[in-house]
């Protein structure tokens, strides 16, 4: 299954914007769409649950070092990040001394989480990168983006 979910994701990964609609509703419902909860390990080894972030809103990027979209989408998410809005870039199985060396080079500051195991990944539907998703205070999906964000991230509807 791991393997059919790599074969996945390395097929639709950074797919062109172009082919891909900018920003997918969540269907209207009765019920808001909350959040999958997660608790992955930062870069510096700390322990980050998803569900303690409630009260603040919270922008979740899917990301890897060998997706160009991903790449040129980072300074946007630090630009946002340095604005005050709470980030997390989640980056999918790869090591983490690579990762870090990688981040660093760019200079970006906002925590960056493992996904070893593809568990966040798969919760979250994730089948091409970069994808983003937006999460008002209550834990609720309000935005989802698909392929990199505009260079300032100021189509994201993010609750202030």
């Amino acid at each position: 299954m791991r393997v059919l979910v790599a074969v996945i994701v390395v097929l639709s990964a950074c797919t062109p914007a172009a082919l891909v609609p900018p920003t997918a509703e969540p269907a209207p419902t009765e019920e808001p769409f909350y959040a999958p909860d997660f608790t992955l390990e930062s870069l510096t080894g700390e322990m980050v649950r998803l569900s303690e972030q409630r009260g603040t809103p919270v922008v979740v990027n899917f990301w890897a070092t060998w997706c160009p979209p991903c790449v040129e989408e980072m300074p946007a998410l630090q630009a946002l990040a340095d604005s005050g809005v709470k980030v997390f870039g989640i980056n999918m199985r790869e090591d983490a001394e690579a990762v870090r060396d990688f981040v660093t080079d760019l200079g970006i500051t906002y925590p960056i989480l493992l996904d070893p195991d593809d568990a966040t990944v798969l919760a979250y539907s994730v089948l091409g990168l970069p994808q983003t998703v937006v999460i008002d205070a209550n834990g609720v999906i309000v935005d989802r983006r698909f392929g990199p964000i505009d260079e300032t991230g100021s189509r994201l509807r993010i609750p202030r």
